[in-house]
C-alpha cells in the first residue's frame, strides 16, 4: 500500500516511519530534519523529511549515535570513518566477552586482573587519535601503527610525544588524493581493519627481519620478478605506486622524518624497538644485496 506523504503531520509521521513521537520531536531538536512550520503551529513533513527520518531509524537500530548520523547525512563517504571507529570498539568489546568466557569456566577475577586492567588501556593511544584525526591520517595511523599504540600514556615524555604527533598532524596540510586513489584506499583500509589480520602481517614482516638473508634465499625469484615489474608502465600507473610516490611526497616535506617519527619513538617503546630493528635490517639489505635497491634511499621507518 502506498501512503501518501504531501502535508504529513507528526502523528503520521511517527506511524509511517515506525517511530514514537518523541523520538521524531527529538530528531527535529538535534536538525536532523527540518519541517514546514504552518500558520496553526503544527509541523508540516514533506515526502524527503520522512524518507530522511526512516534513513534516521535504520541507522539508530545499527547503533549510530546522532554525531554520527549528522556526519553521514553531511557527507555519505563518513560512514567509511565510522566503519573504523566501531572496529575499534567491537575489538574491545570482544577482549570483554573472551574475559567473561575464562570467568564462567571458572577462572577466577585475581587471576584475571592483569587483562581486566588492560582493557581500557589496549587502545587508548589509538582510539585518541583516531577520535582527532578521523580522515585519511586517522586511517594512516591505524594502519601503520595500531600494534605500537596500545599501552597508556604513563611519563611525562609520552604525553609531551603525543601531543607532538597532535600538533604533527594538525599542521599537516589535508591531503589532496584523487577520487579513484581515494576507493583504492578505502577497499585497502576496509580488507586490513581486523586488527588481527593487521597483527598477522607485522609479525610475518618482524619474522622476516629477522634474518635478511633468509628471507632473500626463500623469496629470491618474487623479488626478482617484482623489481623487473617496479620498472613496467603498469607498475608506475598502477594505484599502489601513484599512494606510495604521494605519501613519500607528503612524508618529504611536512616533517615525517623530523617530527613525527621521533615523537613515535618516544610514545611508543614498542615501536622504538621495532624501529632500530627495521633500521639494521634496511642496513644490511643495502649493503648484501644492493641489485635490489630503489634509486631513492628512504629515510626512517613506518
Amino acid at each position: 500500500m502506498v501512503i501518501e506523504v504531501k502535508n504529513m503531520l507528526i502523528h503520521k509521521v511517527a506511524k509511517s516511519c515506525n517511530l514514537t513521537k518523541k523520538a521524531v520531536e527529538y530528531y527535529v531538536e538535534q536538525g536532523l530534519v527540518c519541517p514546514n512550520m504552518l500558520e496553526n503551529g503544527y509541523r508540516d513533513f514533506s515526502k524527503q523529511d520522512v524518507e530522511t527520518l526512516k534513513q534516521i531509524a535504520l541507522y539508530r537500530k545499527l547503533g549510530f549515535s546522532i554525531l554520527e548520523i549528522k556526519e553521514v547525512m553531511a557527507s555519505p563517504e563518513n560512514i567509511k570513518s565510522i566503519f573504523y571507529q566501531k572496529t575499534l570498539a567491537f575489538e574491545q568489546e570482544k577482549v570483554k566477552q573472551d574475559i567473561l568466557q575464562k570467568l564462567c569456566n571458572g577462572e577466577s577475577l585475581e587471576e584475571l586482573e592483569p587483562e581486566i586492567n588492560q582493557i581500557n588501556a589496549k587502545t587508548i593511544i589509538r582510539k585518541k587519535l583516531m577520535d582527532l584525526f578521523p580522515s585519511y591520517y586517522g586511517k594512516f595511523i591505524s594502519l601503520n601503527f595500531a600494534r605500537y599504540l596500545t599501552g597508556k600514556i604513563e611519563t611525562k615524555e609520552q604525553m609531551e610525544a603525543f601531543q607532538e604527533i597532535i600538533d604533527f598532524f594538525d599542521n599537516v596540510p589535508d591531503m589532496e588524493i584523487p577520487k579513484d586513489l581515494q576507493e583504492y584506499l578505502d577497499t585497502y583500509l576496509e580488507r586490513y581493519a581486523n586488527e588481527e589480520i593487521i597483527n598477522n602481517i607485522l609479525q610475518a614482516r618482524d619474522k622476516n627481519m629477522e634474518n635478511i638473508d633468509e628471507f632473500v634465499r626463500k623469496n629470491k625469484e618474487a623479488l626478482d620478478q617484482y623489481k623487473e615489474y617496479r620498472e613496467t608502465e603498469e607498475f608506475q600507473n598502477s594505484p599502489a605506486n601513484r599512494v606510495m610516490e604521494l605519501m613519500k611526497q607528503i612524508c618529504s616535506t611536512n616533517g615525517y622524518y623530523d617530527k613525527f617519527i621521533p615523537a613515535m619513538r618516544k610514545l611508543s617503546p614498542l615501536y622504538n624497538e621495532y624501529y632500530e630493528q627495521m633500521q639494521k635490517a634496511n642496513e644490511q639489505f643495502i649493503q648484501n644485496y644492493p641489485e635490489y635497491q630503489v634509486k631513492e634511499k628512504k629515510k626512517g621507518a613506518n
